[in-house]
């Protein structure tokens, strides 16, 4: 094959740009085939959960309840920015889907310590700790409350023993 029926490149650099995009190809297809699918990693098991209601104040504050009316605690103006923010995402969430905007949020605590704020109306649910530590501190010191006041462990824990 002469220079000219290959456009006037060498016949090595069009081989090697052809196996470039083959191999590109079958990397790709591999990483495809092997990878697990999103949403597949193994999840931890549930502890304990808590079905919440949050209520904007005039003060800019939101109060915390459990279902039966409980109050959790007090989220002020400063901690409040994140789970309003949370909230204006699952108000989207219900209004799609045609769930009552009143129904509670689920609180979640999973084996390995991690929190979740969900939707059980919708599919929607949030990490907190991806969110940053204060913000999932603040949620998680709710949570907690919820623990006292229902009698639930807060810790999954075993004690510590010295020696």
């Amino acid at each position: 094959m002469s220079r000219a029926s290959t456009g006037g490149m060498p016949r090595h650099a069009l081989v090697g740009a052809a196996m470039l995009v083959i191999g590109s190809i079958l990397v790709a297809a591999f990483g495809r085939l092997t990878a697990p699918a999103p949403g597949t990693a193994p999840q931890a098991a549930v502890v304990s959960y808590h079905d919440v209601h949050f209520t904007d104040r005039a003060d800019g504050s939101i109060l915390a309840t459990l279902v039966d009316g409980r109050t959790l605690g007090t989220l002020s103006v400063e901690e409040a920015g994140f789970t309003r923010g949370v909230m204006r995402g699952f108000s989207r969430g219900r209004q799609q889907t045609g769930k009552a905007a009143d129904a509670p949020y689920r609180l979640t605590r999973l084996a390995d310590g991690r929190f979740i704020m969900e939707d059980p109306g919708t599919p929607m649910r949030i990490e907190l700790d991806v969110f940053g530590s204060d913000n999932a501190a603040t949620l998680a010191r709710l949570f907690r409350a919820g623990e006292a006041l229902t009698g639930k462990d807060a810790d999954p824990s075993p004690p510590r023993t010295s020696g």
